[in-house]
């Protein structure tokens, strides 16, 4: 048996094996004589039907038999001896039966792609500093108070943070919106998109008045007969409506679980959730900076094409269940080209962390496992359900530990890289378009 191997671009290979007669013909033979210790012909009695009857009728069977025997050979062979790690299953290209009795045959094989060394001291990752003040603890305090304020009907002028009703009608050209009667609009001042110009109208103004202003509403306008365009706009207020705060008293305290009512302790738990929020979301920060670093160091690295299609597929197929579920029952499967960017991203994060993992020889903290298990598990109605059912399922399993895992190799990194610290707000980290 001839085997060789013929590199071709980034992480593929051609292998050319050609497979002498005598070779197959020893093993048809030996199928042949199996077969004769099997079969029963009629007229036969097993064991006794002549060779020649064998061969005439299972010779092409017993060939093609060997043949797949060998070619599986022949390929564990070469990936044995060339130490290869292949990416997917090989592709048999091309099959050829040789005028002597012979075979030949040609394959593709996919193998992982090398891992260039990284010196992680010459790298310099940005990373932000922020901290959680009493001021991020007041502005909470006051967004929970939001959320359970009253709306009380007011005479007096509007000012920003009404909630105001109008009657319009407006004047784009010759266009009439609407093209007869007035319609109505409901806007919360200083946070309803409404035009700059429309809320200056607005402010100072009572039940009952009325005014006229040109305003230019955006492309992206809620009402679409208005959107993108530039009127003449005709309004009276209809109604306002002036937001009532409930005290921080016990009551209120209480209805956020905090048994003791005391307000001191509904702002240290405030301070804890953001203390954690933040902290989440500056990990993020860094995992993706480092992530980021990592794939650039590796940017001359080749995927073998099997693992991004399937990659892509998986992602498309996740994408487009996600969105049956939120109610877009007859959404069409979403194309898989469409996550070819972000398939090679997360192949590439995969395959440089496991790379680092391997030559750092880390291990997976199973007792941090364990409380990733129970972090998930705390967010359901039933914790202990869900713990055990992580337990009882390895692919779950298995996607807590790789998370870990890289959790842990990244710790790793972002101890040796050079670090530039920008030092940010609370605001800043977790409502960056404000």
């Amino acid at each position: 048996m001839q085997i060789s191997i013929e590199q071709k671009d980034g992480v593929e290979k051609i292998l050319n094996v050609t497979i002498p007669s005598e070779e197959i013909q020893s093993q048809v033979e030996s199928k042949i004589n199996e077969y004769g210790k099997q079969v029963q012909l009629k007229g036969f009695r097993r064991g006794r039907v002549p060779k020649k009857l064998l061969i005439q009728r299972f010779g092409p069977q017993a060939r093609q038999e060997v043949l797949g025997d060998l070619m599986n050979e022949a390929i564990k062979k070469a990936v044995e001896e060339n130490e290869l790690a292949l990416a997917g299953n090989p592709e048999v290209q091309e099959v050829n039966d040789l005028d002597d009795g012979g075979f030949s045959f040609v394959a593709k094989l996919e193998t992982f792609p090398e891992i260039p060394e990284i010196d992680f001291s010459s790298i310099t990752i940005e990373k932000d500093v922020a901290e959680v003040t009493e001021k991020d603890v007041d502005d909470m305090l006051k967004k929970l108070q939001k959320q359970r304020q009253e709306w009380k009907d007011s005479a007096g002028k509007i000012a920003n943070g009404d909630l105001v009703t109008l009657q319009y009608s407006a004047q784009a050209g010759e266009e009439a919106i609407p093209a007869e009667g007035t319609e109505k609009m409901i806007a919360l001042l200083g946070e309803s998109p409404i035009p700059d110009a429309l809320k200056a109208a607005l402010i100072g103004l009572k039940k009952g008045e009325k005014g006229e202003v040109a305003v230019a509403f955006d492309e992206d306008f809620a009402v679409k007969d208005l959107a993108g365009k530039e009127v003449t706009f005709n309004f009276e207020v209809e109604n306002v409506k002036k937001a009532k705060l409930p005290k921080v008293d016990e009551a209120f305290v209480k209805a956020f679980g905090i048994e003791s009512g005391k307000e001191e302790d509904l702002r240290k738990d405030i301070r804890a959730n953001l203390e954690r929020e933040l902290k989440n979301a500056l990990e993020l920060q860094t995992r993706n900076a480092i992530l980021a670093e990592l794939r650039h160091q590796c940017s001359d690295m080749t995927l073998p094409e099997s693992m991004i299609q399937q990659e892509a597929a998986a992602l498309a197929q996740q994408a487009t269940e996600r969105a049956r579920q939120m109610g877009m029952a007859d959404m069409e499967p979403l194309p898989a080209e469409q996550f070819r960017d972000q398939a090679i991203e997360r192949l590439m994060n995969a395959l440089i962390i496991g790379d680092i993992a391997r030559k750092e020889k880390v291990q997976v903290d199973y007792t941090r496992v364990r409380e990733k298990v129970n972090e998930i598990a705390e967010t359901f109605e039933n914790p202990a359900q869900i713990v055990e059912l992580y337990y009882n399922n390895p692919d779950l399993m298995s996607g807590v530990e790789n998370t870990i895992m890289e959790s842990q190799v990244i710790e790793l990194i972002a101890d040796k890289v050079k670090t530039k610290e920008n030092k940010k707000t609370f605001a800043d980290i977790l409502s960056p378009e404000k």
